[in-house]
């Protein structure tokens, strides 16, 4: 899939619009509409497209794939099976990824961290970038684990237009300005096919 096709199906599979407001996730707030990448990220055409697009994007920004992955439950979850799976068998490409949990485990080994990471240096991945939340709260608990965090993170969507995404997120409460974001789809590829 060419990133227009990826742009399109977002649009067509995975944005949902109602015909009423729906609840928002802060309290007294209501969404016109959502995005609900499930539909996409578990879908293995899709999947992989988004894997392939990952490869091209970071071999360009970043130059290399001395990292592993991780993100935040549950959305991050297809990202960290499928983006290793594509790069092994369609590039020879070893990346190892874990998970950072919601919320700390109360019991047992009182763990964020699901998987085994290893020493390198991580990049933070999720399915939409809207606040940075998600990968704020993912480079705090990395921080906490001492774990280094590379400066780049990426989305499948981010949500800004291009011109407020390309260096840096202008309207973002939450991660460092030095923090790189990438992405397949930005808000100007989607906006074009909802107007």
């Amino acid at each position: 899939m060419r990133k227009e096709e990826i742009a399109e199906y977002i649009v067509k599979e995975c944005l949902y619009i109602p015909q009423q407001l729906m609840l928002g996730k802060l309290p007294g707030t209501r969404y016109s509409a959502q995005f609900y990448m499930a539909k996409g990220l578990y879908n293995k055409d899709f999947m992989c497209a988004v894997a392939t697009h990952f490869h091209d994007i970071v071999k360009k920004e970043v130059g290399h794939f001395n990292f592993q992955l991780t993100g935040r439950e549950w959305a991050a979850i297809p990202l960290l099976v499928g983006i290793p799976l594509v790069l092994k068998q369609k590039y020879d490409i070893d990346i190892n990824s874990f998970m950072i949990k919601r919320d700390r485990k109360t019991y047992g080994l009182h763990n964020y961290i699901e998987g085994k990471p290893n020493d390198l240096p991580v990049l933070i991945v999720d399915d939409v970038c809207n606040s940075t939340n998600s990968f704020k709260f993912c480079y705090d608990v990395l921080v906490a684990e001492d774990k280094e965090v590379i400066p780049y993170i990426f989305a499948v969507l981010n949500k800004y237009r291009r011109e407020d995404s390309e260096y840096t997120f202008i309207h973002d409460r939450y991660l460092r300005r030095d923090i790189k974001p990438l992405s397949i789809v930005c808000g100007d590829d989607i906006y074009a096919f909802v107007q």
